[in-house]
């Protein structure tokens, strides 16, 4: 039976278009919140100049405003890998971690914090950041093979499968030069 002379399923077209849906709404959702990230990175800009320039520098509030700069930094990456791939990056999730729980430890300082609050932070900070080293260490799924029917960017049929890559060659590890260079 040829391709085309399938059975038409009704109950399928409509899995298909909700989905088509849903993922449009999600990416109109993450639209937004990166719109409205961006609007709260240019607030917190303004308030560490006028904290920076106002007549008091309080070291603690501008390290943290700074520090929260950052934390928006790493969540607009996040949105704009969910836009782009429509996945997220778990990585850069491990990065926003470490990031967001220093900005706190700088906030409340290491001084006021009881012995067992630092020890479950470093025990965190740690754990964290062995998932960033070696959480690159399992293989990554093989990217899709184009279909026999798709087209190329001419229209025209492309019949020759795509060569699939080798999954070792895809990892990345948080240690690559490359990888620290390109952000």
């Amino acid at each position: 039976m040829e391709p085309d002379e399938r059975r038409h399923v009704p109950h399928t077209e409509i899995h298909h278009l909700s989905r088509r849906f849903l993922e449009a709404a999600q990416d109109i959702l993450v639209v937004a919140l990166v719109v409205v990230l961006f609007g709260l990175m240019v607030r917190t800009l303004l308030i560490l100049l006028s904290h920076l320039f106002g007549p008091a520098l309080d070291f603690r509030v501008v390290i943290a405003e700074v520090l929260f700069m950052l934390v928006m930094v790493e969540l607009m990456r996040l949105l704009v890998v969910y836009l782009e791939e429509h996945r997220v990056a778990v990585d850069f999730m491990v990065e926003l971690g470490i990031v967001a729980t220093l900005r706190e430890v700088v906030l409340r300082g290491v001084v006021e914090l009881g012995w067992a609050q630092v020890l479950a932070i470093s025990a965190f900070l740690l754990t964290l950041g062995a998932l960033l080293r070696f959480g690159t260490l399992r293989v990554p799924f093989p990217p899709r093979r184009a279909s026999p029917r798709s087209t190329d960017a001419r229209g025209e049929g492309n019949t020759e499968p795509v060569p699939v890559t080798d999954p070792a060659s895809l990892t990345r590890s948080s240690a690559d030069p490359e990888r620290v260079s390109g952000r």
